[in-house]
């Protein structure tokens, strides 16, 4: 039976053009896995979410759907992002809207498929894999469960596979270019999320296995030979090849400057995945990086003289110092060493207004201060997003809703961010002093037409001030 995979998701499974190498979407390396009469429709697209998804292109695809195609839906990437006010998807709106992929998916007689989404390149001090998706990935599998659909569980499967290829290796399955390595990113490309082809297509293999092992597909439907040769382990990083770099330190005669840091700033407070970026001057071919005295990494300069670089497990939270070197084919640069401050954790925010068991009128204005280097706080009521705002030098922050807020009893959590790095939740509870939904006072001017935007002294009183 002639059938077709969709495949629906954000970024990281989205088909990619020569023009944005070596960027893969692994949702286009399941043809390569295929030997039956199964087609691939690859409808993800770069920064979706399940609500922008749901709305945009999901009638597209059902109209295009047929009795017995397969349907993956690949979502989880962007929707945790909670600094992103315009991307972030609750859990429960997350869940709910899975629930309705896979009911209309079902009802009109594909098989939906729920995958959880792709680890992110991000390996903690000590080299252990990270879950930067937060609670998403249970709760796709919490929906599965609840429905009993077929689901794969990539967060895991991925974490499991980056953490046998451990950190020097995994760099060869992401988007992660030296200066100078791909035509396309002379100035270098470090991209901890999205896949190359070498990683797109072992990914792909997982998800076309599991959808064997699921039953979903057919062993005549696959290239079994492709989907069961061993993979090749990727080469180690250039960096983990240098030979004896601790020597460039205590180079006799130093010669040229030393490179540039433009990032971090001296005195920076930064995240645990900080990059790196500079210039070095003509005739530097790489540049070394240290901390006390011990290799840590190095990186190659393009043509220009720039250069980028993030270490391959997370930084510690405290003060480091870095010295940097540049090799020339003359010898080596004097040192530059740059100080700064690594934030790995964010302590909840203090909300100073609205006191907690205090009254309120139908504008409430929320103020508080946050932990020095803090970013931006946002607020949530009952896990929905009410809204955020920026923190100032000095912690303090404010925000006001730009709508009155109905009588009754509110509580709202604050949350402080360092860039991706969350906070606990600060809480608050007050009574907004308003004029009830049903009380007769909301309906004393229905003979009249309602205002319109402009502002006016009309009465009777409508019930909002």
């Amino acid at each position: 039976m002639n059938r077709t995979i969709f495949v629906l998701g954000d970024s990281v499974p989205a088909p990619r053009t020569e023009q944005e190498a070596p960027m893969a979407g692994w949702g286009q390396k399941i043809e390569d896995l295929l030997a039956g009469p199964v087609a691939v429709a690859n409808y993800a697209r770069s920064a979706m979410t399940t609500r922008k998804y749901f709305t945009e292109r999901f009638p597209a695809m059902l109209n295009r759907m047929r009795r017995g195609d397969i349907v993956l839906i690949g979502f989880g990437c962007v929707d945790h992002m909670i600094h992103n006010g315009t991307r972030y998807v609750p859990v429960p709106e997350y869940q709910e809207l899975l629930r309705l992929f896979a009911r209309y998916i079902h009802n009109h007689g594909g098989t939906p498929v729920l995958v959880t989404p792709c680890a992110r390149y991000a390996f903690s001090g000590s080299g252990e894999v990270l879950n930067t998706l937060g609670a998403y990935p249970r709760a796709m599998l919490d929906v599965a469960a609840e429905l009993g659909a077929p689901v794969i569980d990539l967060t895991s499967r991925t974490m499991e596979m980056w953490a046998e290829l451990g950190p020097a290796r995994l760099r060869r399955f992401f988007c992660w270019n030296d200066a100078g390595e791909h035509p396309l990113h002379p100035d270098g490309v470090i991209d901890s999320t999205h896949l190359n082809h070498t990683g797109a297509y072992e990914v792909a293999r997982v998800v076309v296995a599991e959808l064997c092992n699921l039953g979903v597909l057919d062993k005549a439907d696959v290239d079994v030979t492709a989907l069961m040769t061993p993979p090749t382990l990727p080469e180690l990083s250039t960096e983990s090849t240098i030979q004896s770099p601790e020597s460039a330190l205590h180079y006799a005669q130093p010669t040229g400057e030393p490179p540039t840091l433009a990032k971090p700033a001296p005195d920076g407070l930064v995240g645990p995945m900080v990059k790196f970026s500079g210039q070095a001057s003509p005739g530097t071919n790489y540049v070394l990086l240290f901390e006390q005295g011990r290799y840590i990494g190095g990186a190659q300069v393009g043509g220009t003289g720039r250069w980028t670089w993030r270490r391959s497990v997370n930084w510690s939270s405290g003060e480091h110092v870095v010295q940097c070197v540049g090799l020339r084919g003359d010898g080596c640069s004097p040192v530059l060493e740059r100080r700064f401050m690594v934030l790995t954790e964010v302590s909840p925010p203090v909300v100073t207004a609205p006191g907690d068991g205090t009254f309120s009128g139908p504008r409430p204005r929320f103020s508080g201060k946050a932990q020095p280097g803090t970013t931006k706080v946002v607020l949530m009521e009952r896990g929905m997003l009410v809204g955020a705002t920026g923190v100032g030098e000095s912690g303090e922050w404010s925000f006001s809703h730009a709508h009155p807020w109905r009588p009754g009893t509110h509580t709202v959590e604050v949350i402080a961010l360092f860039g991706a790095t969350e906070s606990g939740p600060a809480g608050t509870t007050f009574q907004v002093v308003g004029i009830p939904e049903d009380s007769p006072i909301r309906s004393f001017g229905d003979s009249r037409h309602a205002c319109g935007d402009a502002v006016c002294e009309h009465r009777p009183f409508s019930g909002d001030w």
